[in-house]
Formats: structure tokens, sequence, C-alpha cells
């Protein structure tokens, strides 16, 4: 069994650009040198399996996002995933660009009223800044359905982001089939608790630039928000967290996005 301890530190120095730095297994590694691998069989979508697979996904989900990429007044944030959340990493030129995670049916929605999700939710989709508007959010809408053949519904987390309902309307247009199958849902998602997406886009009656969310990243949407980034912008579920960090510099070690582990024990990071 391998059990990870990891930290988190931010260094600033005069005259240099902060920068931040994860210490696992005793070494400090910049969190850049983590998200990268010179494992070639990484490419495109890949299966969460390994414990440094699982501390990617951290990095991506509470650091990137939530700490150097989240928006200026945001006030969204993606949960901690645990060890048996379900996710994918997309890995492009050997960085880790992007994830998605999903609720497996069956699952439980919390630890308090033993409820399960009747069936599959999208629960979060998440693209780097420098990444987005090239369709990548839209690849891991394909491949989550694509991946589901055998069940008549699928569901994506409440509530819908303005990009994320972006994402959808172009992937609705291209994959008409899919138009019955795809519910915006709230856990456990019976059919009190699903919302048509197709038919909540027709009702909103989106402005058609809003459909091509790589020409035209921006759209007016809602009272609340009159422009919205249309491409992997949103965040699919409210939750909290947070970290602290340090700062050290990059080095020729071995990355340890490339170590293969597959220990079943991750502490979280200390705030």
């Amino acid at each position: 069994m391998v059990i990870y301890h990891i930290s988190f530190l931010l260094s600033t120095h005069l005259r240099m650009k902060p920068k931040w730095l994860l210490c696992t297994c005793g070494k400090w590694w910049p969190v850049g040198d983590v998200l990268k691998t010179s494992n070639k069989s990484r490419c495109g979508l890949v299966l969460v399996e390994s414990v440094m697979e699982r501390v990617v996904l951290f990095l991506l989900s509470q650091v990137i996002f939530g700490i150097l990429e989240r928006p200026l007044g945001e006030d969204l944030y993606f949960s901690v995933y645990s060890m048996w959340e379900h996710g994918k990493i997309l890995w492009q030129n050997g960085e880790a660009v992007g994830f998605y995670t999903i609720k497996k049916k069956g699952s439980l929605c919390d630890s308090c009223t033993g409820q399960s999700y009747q069936l599959p939710v999208l629960d979060s989709v998440f693209v780097r800044s420098h990444w987005r508007r090239t369709g990548l959010a839209l690849q891991m809408l394909e491949d989550f359905c694509s991946s589901q053949p055998s069940e008549a519904i699928l569901g994506i987390s409440f509530p819908m982001s303005p990009g994320m309902y972006g994402v959808c309307k172009k992937f609705l247009e291209i994959h008409e089939e899919e138009r019955d199958r795809l519910y915006e849902v709230e856990a456990p998602g019976g059919w009190a608790q699903r919302r048509n997406v197709w038919l909540n886009i027709q009702l909103r009656d989106f402005p058609k630039h809003c459909g091509n969310s790589e020409q035209s990243p921006q759209c007016p949407y809602s009272h609340e928000r009159s422009e919205a980034n249309l491409e992997e912008e949103g965040i699919l579920q409210q939750c909290e967290s947070s970290v602290s960090l340090k700062d050290t510099s990059s080095s020729g070690k071995k990355r340890p996005a490339d170590q293969t582990n597959t220990g079943t024990n991750l502490k979280k990071a200390r705030t």
C-alpha cells in the first residue's frame, strides 16, 4: 500500500513571479511539472486510476481552477474528489489540460440521506484557459455520452452554467439522436428532478451565435450574467475547498505524473 502525503506552498521573491509547488514523497515539484508527463500512452481522455492521476485531478480542480484560473468574483468551486470518484483527465502533447467527472448510477448522493443516483450524471467539466474554445469540452461531452451506450437517459448535474449550455447546444445540433437522452438533473435524478436539456435550450431561445462557442466566446444569457464564456468556463456544482501554497525552481527529476503506483490511500492537502 502506498500512502502519499501532499502539501502545497506559495513563495514570492522580489522581482520574480510567484510560483506554486507541490510536495509529495518528500520532494518539491512545480505544479506545472506535475501536470506534464513523458508517458506517450497518456493521450486524449484517460480514466483516472493511479494515485498520481488522482493528484493531477486534485491540482486541476483545486489549484488550477480553484486558485489560478477562477474568474474574479466567481463564487463557485469544485468539490474535492474522493478516491472512488469516476473521472477522466484530458491529455494533450504530454500535458493535462482538462477533466470531467461523473456520478455513476447507483452511487450514493451523499453520506446523510442514503439515496443513490438513478442514472449516470456528468458532474463537472473543466478545460484550462489556454486550451479553451478548441472543442475540448464538446469532446468530453461526446465521450461521456458514447461511454454509456446501454443507458437510455443521461444526466448533467444541476445547475448547468451558461458555458455548459453552449456546449450542449452545439453537441445536440450535431447529434440529434441524443436530444431525448440528455437531461439536467438534481440528485438523485428521479423523473420529477429531470429537465430535458434540448427543451430548455429551445425555451430559453438562445441567440444563434451562442451555438458556436469557438467563434463567439461570449453572448447574452441571463439577467444575473449578461455575458458568459460559452466554452468550458462552466462549473457544474458548487463546493468549497481551500489550499495553502509555496515555490521553487523546476528540476530535471522524473515528473510525478509519470509514476504509476495505484495505492488506495491519499491524504488531502492540508489547509
